[in-house]
């Protein structure tokens, strides 16, 4: 397949301050407004990626902050994963500095000021353990989450999920069946909804020496009840190779994404048509370049694993995933961009300029990669960006810190960074050339 991804006009796309803090400034690291802009370090050469024409510096380091630990008034927060759904309102896990308990947070206000909306009576459950949040913030009023351990012990037999229909201001919950299947534990949980009422769930739910057994379930009315699809007895999914999550595009049609085996090179990701009752392998065609090795989903010499695939548009046809590798003849692994126009039926394959990093779309042609700068660079990480879904990169920001992105238009982003095992906040409007600091407050 080689069509060009068309612009879509696209839906919802899924996805100062009143206390003091203290400062800890990383401008003598990252690249200032006034400080010359430093030779670009010469990468390996890939087809289709070249250097920026007109590369900007960074602007001044955005600072780590810390803050009192009690919220018993306004106070500096940590924002650790975040979900904006459009330029004001979004959703976020935080933590206030120096503590180990995580909280559901909602802003309208662009990222500035939050709330602390986590259900009581989770934290309650999880008193006196440590817990993460996996969640699914799907529009302004609508979200799901699961706490669990991250040993994925289970507190109770029957996992429960919490869903709100008001942003945050009540929430149920509602227990996954357990009935009738085996659960040893129940670790790495994704949740995903194609709108307010079609939804799933997979996790890992058990394993042996040779096999791992996950569980997919699924539920047709916001999540008040749900229906085990994929089970530890199930049988209608081979428990052979490590599995990586779930994608739904309607009520029938979905995927489960995976690690291929040197018995099956080529199992590297499962279809259903019928609701995820039954699944079958389907064939995914080898990628191919210049610098791509032959035989990586044909010789078992080679690991591959294959990212969950990602919708982009709003009628579920425009999708990317990536392609892991390493072994055989491979000096250092390598990544493949893979990109569908078709509901997963035909790919086209590019490779991605760095073997390692965070991607992110937004819609079908603009896209970011957070990477480690190339060996000998006067930093230590950048940002790359495509116009054309892919096909070619260039270096837009470079900087002293790590980043998780999302965009909600072409220019405007937000970004969760690290700099020295410390987060910060950060945001762009102009493409990610130039980012800001956000100094979150959460309020009582």
């Amino acid at each position: 397949m080689k069509p060009r991804f068309l612009p879509l006009i696209f839906g919802l796309i899924i996805l100062a301050a009143a206390c003091s803090v203290q400062i800890y400034d990383l401008q003598p690291i990252i690249i200032g407004t006034d400080t010359p802009t430093p030779t670009i370090q010469q990468r390996e050469t890939f087809v289709g990626v070249t250097p920026s024409p007109a590369v900007r510096s960074a602007t001044a380091t955005p600072p780590i902050h810390i803050a009192p630990t009690e919220i018993t008034a306004p106070v500096g927060i940590n924002v650790l994963e975040i979900a904006m759904i459009d330029g004001g309102t979004g959703w976020g896990i935080g933590q206030v500095p120096g503590e180990t308990d995580k909280m559901v947070l909602r802003t309208v206000d662009g990222a500035n000021n939050w709330k602390n909306v986590t259900p009581p009576e989770a934290i309650y459950e999880y008193a006196e353990q440590e817990f993460d949040i996996s969640w699914c913030f799907r529009d302004a009023s609508h979200a799901w989450l699961i706490f669990h351990t991250p040993d994925g012990a289970l507190n109770d037999p029957d996992p429960k999920i919490w869903y709100t229909e008001d942003g945050g201001q009540t929430w149920t919950g509602t227990e996954l069946p357990a009935d009738g299947y085996a659960i040893e534990f129940f670790t790495d949980p994704q949740i995903g909804f194609l709108d307010t009422q079609t939804g799933w769930i997979f996790a890992r739910i058990g394993r042996n020496e040779s096999r791992e057994y996950v569980g997919v379930y699924t539920t047709h009315d916001g999540g008040k009840t749900w229906s085990p699809k994929v089970t530890s007895d199930s049988g209608n999914l081979s428990s052979v190779g490590k599995k990586n999550g779930t994608v739904f595009r309607d009520t029938l049609e979905g995927w489960i994404s995976s690690s291929n085996t040197a018995e099956d090179p080529d199992m590297i990701l499962w279809h259903t048509v019928d609701g995820g009752n039954t699944w079958v392998k389907q064939k995914v065609p080898a990628p191919y370049g210049l610098n791509i090795p032959d035989g990586l989903l044909s010789d078992p010499a080679y690991s591959c694993s294959f990212s969950v695939p990602k919708f982009v548009d709003t009628q579920y046809q425009y999708a990317w995933a990536v392609l892991h590798c390493s072994g055989g003849s491979l000096s250092e692994p390598v990544s493949i961009l893979y990109r569908t126009s078709d509901r997963l039926s035909t790919w086209k394959t590019t490779r991605l300029p760095a073997a390692e990093g965070s991607l992110t779309f937004y819609g079908t042609e603009y896209g970011w990669y957070s990477v480690a700068a190339a060996p000998g660079s006067d930093f230590p990480f950048e940002i790359l960006s495509t116009e054309d879904g892919g096909d070619n990169w260039r270096s837009v920001s470079r900087l002293a810190w790590d980043s998780r992105l999302q965009f909600i238009t072409p220019t405007v982003g937000f970004g969760i960074v690290t700099y020295n095992g410390l987060p910060a906040l950060v945001n762009t409007s102009d493409g990610g050339f130039n980012w800001n600091q956000i100094f979150p407050i959460v309020r009582p």
